[in-house]
């Protein structure tokens, strides 16, 4: 199953959870907003393609219409699992011309896009389209590429009839290549068919459903979703409800009747929304920047693809051409280098917070008064002031024992410390040397000539400054003009979305890294503290079983 639907499924149903149980309170889940919208899978391509057909496959409904003719009239958008899968008329439908403007409405929002053809393949206008999408429209760097039907093949779903029908893509698909554009092959109506088969006539279906392909789709869709970090929208939602959950704890529980219990606390209270509020600021801040420098790119390749004109001698070109990949190059390390100085004074800075808040005069008077008091504590409290959150069993009067540190260093409050921004920062160079490097030159250039005869055409164009000779006709010349334009531009476009995909990725893995353990830590300790007295009300273990819910689910969609 899709992985993404599998945790969109459980945050949906958490959310609604959550918003039950806090009926009656003053807390509410906040409503969803743009960074936690669900995911959006759009289907369009080739008439009859059978897109249909793949969504049942994918999701297992029956009420979407599969057959012969045109059966999606108009848009349709299924809820499927917490994420929106829609499906689309097929393109250039010449019995319904008013299909292509329906589709293209509904493309504009997708996050994810399956372009569906045939095994018969692509035509001049299905061509057309795709690469107006992929190009045009910059949504190569969101596109899947679907062959469907393949038992209509002379040898089906086989490895050499995928090897067969990728040579006839890459002929199309120019300036991409089949692999660039997440090529899958399948044959939905035989995972149906199987499906259906399976008490009847379970070896047969079996083999159904293995050669459909649909295995290798839904796992091409869980590396479109990783690779791009959506799950990240999820994990933006859990936090949001956490927080809410924790105030709502905060408030509905008592307190203990040792005042200084309450005052510990307290303090680690306050330097978990010390760290959270750092953890959504910081999130904030670097996804800007990112998105900042791939508009900058973006820019610099309409600018580069401008460049490209009848009216310039080729020396021209390229120089303009090398400096909008400089221009390019730069912004992205500029843009490095930005996020990580971002983050590294965003962690040095709440370090600082929490040290002043350690060394402030009521935090001060607050460990005096639990190194004097500590052989009086509850154990879990004396563990947790002594072993840092090792919560050690049974140790009895060693723990009052070793209670000071030998050196006087005393009892230590704050979690967070210089150690944690220091080994942050370091993880952030490891990211950054080893995740993304620079755009090469060689790299675009390959780019550019990916056909090979656009630059053997254009070569002689720009040699003779793209002036017609007789044996050149204007007219082709104009359209490899216009395709060495595209594919310039498209060059530019990939760099740009993959740096934005870098930094969806970079923000949350970094982010944990840095505070994630150490909220998890003070959550663990507020916990102890909490527990260790029958405070708790009906409403408040109801909010404390999801809350617990909540931080489990993030941990397991951060492994995912």
């Amino acid at each position: 199953m899709l992985k993404i639907a599998e945790y969109s499924k459980q945050v949906k149903e958490l959310r609604g959870r959550a918003e039950a149980a806090l009926e009656g309170t003053r807390y509410r889940c906040p409503p969803p907003s743009d960074e936690t919208r669900p995911l959006n899978i759009v289907f369009v391509g080739q008439y009859s393609a059978g897109k249909s057909t793949i969504l049942r496959m994918l999701t297992g409904r029956n009420d979407i219409a599969v057959g012969a003719g045109i059966t999606t009239e108009q848009t349709s958008s299924y809820e499927w699992n917490g994420i929106v899968i829609t499906d689309t008329p097929g393109i250039h439908t010449e019995q319904r011309p008013d299909h292509d403007e329906i589709s293209y409405r509904a493309i504009a929002g997708a996050d994810i896009l399956v372009f569906t053809v045939t095994s018969q393949m692509f035509d001049s206008n299905i061509a057309a389209h795709f690469r107006k999408l992929a190009i045009d429209k910059d949504k190569a760097n969101e596109m899947i590429l679907v062959v469907n039907k393949m038992q209509m093949t002379a040898e089906g779903n086989t490895p050499r009839q995928r090897e067969i029908i990728k040579g006839d893509i890459a002929k199309v698909v120019d300036p991409y290549t089949p692999d660039e554009l997440r090529l899958c092959f399948l044959d939905a109506k035989s995972y149906l068919d199987g499906m259906s088969k399976l008490e009847a006539a379970p070896e047969r279906a079996e083999r159904l459903i293995a050669r459909s392909g649909c295995a290798e789709f839904v796992e091409t869709l869980n590396k479109f979703v990783r690779d791009k970090g959506y799950a990240s929208r999820l994990t933006t939602e859990l936090y949001q409800i956490e927080d809410v959950l924790q105030s709502a704890i905060d408030a509905l529980e008592s307190k203990s009747e040792n005042e200084d219990i309450n005052a510990l606390e307290e303090n680690y209270v306050q330097q978990r929304y010390m760290l959270s509020d750092a953890r959504s600021r910081l999130r904030r801040d670097i996804r800007s920047v990112f998105f900042n420098t791939s508009c900058r790119i973006r820019e610099a390749g309409l600018d580069a693809a401008g460049a490209v004109n009848s009216g310039e001698n080729a020396e021209d070109i390229e120089a303009k051409l090398s400096d909008k990949i400089e221009e390019a190059n730069v912004a992205a390390t500029d843009c490095q280098q930005e996020a990580q100085e971002i983050l590294r004074k965003g962690l040095s800075e709440v370090e600082q917070d929490i040290s002043e808040a350690e060394n402030s005069a009521f935090s001060m008077e607050l460990k005096t008064r639990l190194e004097t008091s500590i052989g009086t504590l509850p154990e879990n409290i004396r563990n947790l002031l002594v072993n840092a959150g090792g919560f050690m069993k049974g140790v009895g009067d060693l723990l009052v024992q070793n209670a000071v540190n030998p050196e006087g260093a005393g009892i230590k409050l704050a979690c967070y410390s210089g150690s944690n921004v220091q080994k942050a920062v370091l993880d952030i160079g490891k990211a950054f040397n080893v995740k993304f490097k620079p755009w090469q030159t060689e790299k675009i250039a390959r780019g550019f000539a990916r056909a090979g005869k656009v630059m053997d055409v254009l070569g002689v164009a720009l040699d003779i400054g793209l002036q017609i000779k007789d044996d050149y006709d204007a007219e082709a010349q104009r359209r490899e003009l216009k395709k060495f334009q595209n594919n310039v531009r498209a060059e530019f476009f990939n760099f740009a979305g993959e740096l934005v995909d870098f930094g969806r990725g970079f923000i949350e893995e970094q982010l944990d890294n840095a505070l994630g353990k150490t909220i998890s830590e003070l959550d663990d300790k507020i916990e102890v503290i909490r527990s260790a007295n029958a405070r708790q009300n009906e409403i408040s273990s109801e909010l404390r079983s999801i809350l617990n819910e909540c931080r489990g689910l993030i941990q397991d969609i951060h492994r995912g």
